[in-house]
Order: structure tokens, then sequence, then C-alpha cells
């Protein structure tokens, strides 16, 4: 690793650490002076700190980076950056053990939306406030990093979204990557913008309708309240949300798309959104039959409420509950655990497999299929119009094997502590897919706070590897080769 320059590495992790502090902490340290809950110090050291480092390197000349030093950065960040929150909440003496802190943070950033809080209502509103955009900042921070070094300067971007949907059918929205970033961003404003409106307009006050919409559009799952998004006890609040949540789960440039082409036929027509909407409705439907076919709910009507809102919230990632689901049918908590795994559109803030490689993994089947009826056929799949070439398919099936492979493996690890497999695997299916609450003792009426240190720790990291989708953490055990 003779190449890798450790000091511009620092100096530009240290200005992201910066970056992102100001952004994350700022909000909360005006409200925390607004209401004067001597909450100060626990917003303004996070920045002081991230300033201090970054003056540290200033005198650092700048330099092109190499791969393996912006796959390092882009890597480490999701690491580093949660100690930050994780200072926040140890010194609001709220939560007292470090790696319950590091937890929570991680679970914000990575917009898992799982907790180990007994008893979230404790927190002063600031630091809810602050767990909040942990969230929204998770959301926004995976895609803009992405875009914002997808070039051959920085190529950063390119070990970020190595196997992502852009890499396989990106669009070419604009020539210059900060443009599709400002795109991107703007996008995401303007979603939180609408969602906040629309839940002010339902009813919800202001508070509660911003930290709502910070766990909405960003698919994050975390709420004020311990009774989650039931909470609002709103019909249409719910609704806002439940829309919110799907249009969060969509890849965030197919709106730009769509308004550029002045089309809507853009959005509504794209491949992957059309099969993702499908897998909702079907769901959706199903989850309202067996609801009140089995008697949980007596009317058809909440029926479709609560169906339909969980069905959401598990298809886009989110993890928001509005009913305890933990007693519903069976085969309805199996659609639960299906859908967050398969997970929701390349290019969003969702989690999971992703649908494109839902439809990729139909495509190579039918394909062999094809092959076997008809040995002499030639059949080259193809996705979005684009042929994938083998380097493509063999990457394919390199991240499903290590996903699957990292899923079993976390779950077992928990079992090795005592854990039933209902809590063991559904722990481990709800952090790596980004869903949060998971099934038995993980359920939406629980928590994360029975298991040990070490296995929070391992989790922690599970929902980083589910974040960065595997393979650019993979890759920085093998850096010297890279």
């Amino acid at each position: 690793m003779n190449d890798f320059r450790i000091l511009p590495v620092l100096k530009i992790l240290s200005f992201i650490l910066f970056v992102l502090s100001v952004i994350t902490f700022t909000v909360p340290l005006v409200y925390s002076v607004y209401m004067e809950d001597e909450e100060i110090l626990c917003y303004i050291l996070p920045i002081f700190i991230s300033l201090f480092l970054y003056s540290v390197f200033i005198p650092v000349k700048s330099v092109r980076l190499s791969e393996k030093e912006a796959l390092f950065i882009a890597v480490s960040i999701w690491f580093i950056f949660p100690l930050f929150t994780t200072l926040s909440y140890e010194l609001s003496g709220y939560i007292h053990d470090p790696i319950d802190s590091y937890f929570e943070s991680v679970s914000g950033f990575t917009t898992t939306g799982a907790s180990v809080l007994t008893d979230i209502e404790k927190l002063p509103k600031s630091l809810l406030l602050l767990r909040n955009i942990t969230n929204w900042i998770g959301g926004i921070g995976f895609v803009v990093l992405a875009v914002s070094f997808l070039s051959t300067r920085m190529p950063i971007g390119k070990a970020i979204v190595k196997f992502e949907s852009s890499k396989i059918i990106e669009e070419r929205i604009e020539p210059r990557v900060k443009e599709i970033a400002k795109i991107v961003i703007s996008v995401y404003l303007i979603l939180t913008v609408t969602e906040i409106v629309l839940l002010l307009v339902s009813g919800t006050d202001l508070y509660n309708a911003v930290t709502f919409t910070f766990s909405t559009v960003a698919t994050g799952g975390f709420a004020p309240y311990n009774a989650s998004a039931s909470a609002l006890n709103s019909f249409f609040g719910e609704m806002v949300i439940t829309l919110f949540m799907f249009l969060g789960a969509v890849n965030l440039q197919l709106y730009y798309i769509a308004f550029k082409s002045r089309s809507i036929k853009k959005f509504f027509l794209d491949q992957e959104v059309l099969v993702y909407a499908g897998i909702i409705l079907f769901s959706s439907l199903l989850t309202i039959f067996l609801l009140y076919e089995t008697n949980t709910y007596s009317s058809l009507t909440e029926s479709f409420r609560y169906g339909i809102f969980q069905i959401v919230s598990a298809a886009t990632t989110t993890g928001f509950s509005t009913a305890d689901y933990s007693n519903w049918h069976p085969a309805i908590l199996s659609i639960i655990m299906i859908t967050a795994l398969i997970g929701a559109v390349g290019g969003s803030t969702g989690g999971g497999i992703k649908i494109f490689r839902l439809i990729f993994i139909f495509k190579i089947v039918s394909g062999e299929l094809k092959r076997i009826a008809h040995p002499k056929i030639v059949y080259r799949p193809y996705l979005k119009g684009k042929k994938l070439d083998p380097s493509t398919v063999n990457s394919f099936w390199a991240f499903l094997s290590l996903y699957l492979f990292s899923l079993l493996f976390f779950g077992f690890m928990l079992t090795l502590g005592g854990h039933d497999l209902i809590t063991s695997f559904s722990a481990s299916v709800a952090c790596i897919t980004s869903l949060g609450p998971g099934l038995g003792d993980v359920g939406p009426a629980s928590n994360f706070s029975q298991f040990s240190d070490f296995e929070k720790l391992m989790l922690s990291f599970e929902m980083i590897f589910g974040r960065l989708e595997i393979i650019p953490v993979i890759s920085l055990l093998f850096i010297r080769n890279l």
C-alpha cells in the first residue's frame, strides 16, 4: 500500500466529518437554545471537535485521490461519523452505555431504525430531533457521496455504487457530476418540504411533522414516540407517510428525468417502479384480505388502514409501525420479511437487495430455462434495453452470495448468544436490509436492548454492511491488492 497517502486522506476525511457535523448538529443546537433544555453542549462539542480535526490537516496539500484512498474514505466515514452522535447521546446522560449510543447512531445514519431505547419519550425533544436528523442525513448522505464523486478525478463514487443500480442502468441526466448531486438534493428537499406541509394540513404539529418527515423520506423509521407512527392517531397522516415512504424508496433521479422530459410516463413506466408497485399492491391486497378474514380487525376499513401501512413500511425498509403486528397471521409476517429482503428501487434511500436485482434474477433464470429447453438458442439478458455483460453478471452473483452469507452469519452468531431462531434471523434481516424492527423479541413492541454489547456492536457493523451493500467494505480488507 505504498501509494496510500495518509495525510491527504485524513484531510478529506476530516473535512467531510466537519461538513456532516455542521449539517447534523446545527438544527438541534438552535432548537435546544430555543427550548432552553440545557443540552447545548451535546451539539456544540461535536462541531468543535470536527473543526479542530479539520484545522489540523488544512496545511496538507490537496492531491488527486487514488482509487484505494477514495475507497478508504468512502467506507470509513460510515464507521467514524456515528461516533460524533454517540458523543451527543453520552453527554446527554440519557444513554449510559457507549455501545448503546453507537448502535443508536449507526442505526440512524444507516436509516435502519432499530433502537435500544426502552422509553424514547424520556429523551429531550432536541435530542429526539437529532436522532431523526441522523435518519435524514443518512438517507441523502449515501446518495450525495455516491454522485458527488462520480468522476475520474475522484473515483470514490465508483467504489460506493459499484454494485448499485447506477452501475447497470445509469441514465446520464446531466453532463457534470455536481449537477447530478444538486438535482438529487433538490428532489430530496422538495419531498421533505412537501411532506411537512401535508402533515401540517393533516393536523400534525410542526415538531412532529418535521421529525416524522425526516425519517419518512429517508426510509429510516425513527419516531419520537414509543408507539411509532400510531402516536399521530390520524388516518390522513398515516396515508401521507405511506405515500412518502413509497416516494422515498424510488430512484431519486427518476423525478428529475420525468420533470426534464415533461412526461410523467418516465416515472410510472420505469421497469423497476412498475415491478415495485406490483409487489406492494399484491402484498397489500393479500395482507388486507388476511387481516379481515382472520378477524384481526373487524372492518375492511381498519384492515386496509393497518395492512397497507405496514406492507409499505416493510417494502420500503422504513420500519414504522401503527400496530403490533407480532400476533398477525404468520403469512403476513412472512410477507413483511420477504418484502423487506427484496427491498426498494435502486438509487433510492431504501435498503434490501433492490428491485433491479430481482428483475436480474428473473432474467438470468428464465434465460437458463430457455437454454435447457432449446440448447442451440443464444440468449442475451437485457435490463432496461442494455445488455448485461459477463462482468456485470459476475458482480451480481458476488454481491448476492456475500449478502446472503452475511445475513446467515450474523443470524447464526446471535443464536450462539442463546436467542431463539425467529429473533436471531429476523434481527439479522432487519439490520442488513435497514428495516429496523423484526420479529420475536425484536418485534415492533420490543427493541434491541436485550442483546449483549458484543452483539450490538456486531449488528451495528451489519447495518453498515447492508447500507454500503457489502462489496466496498469487503474490498477495503483487500485494499493492498487493489
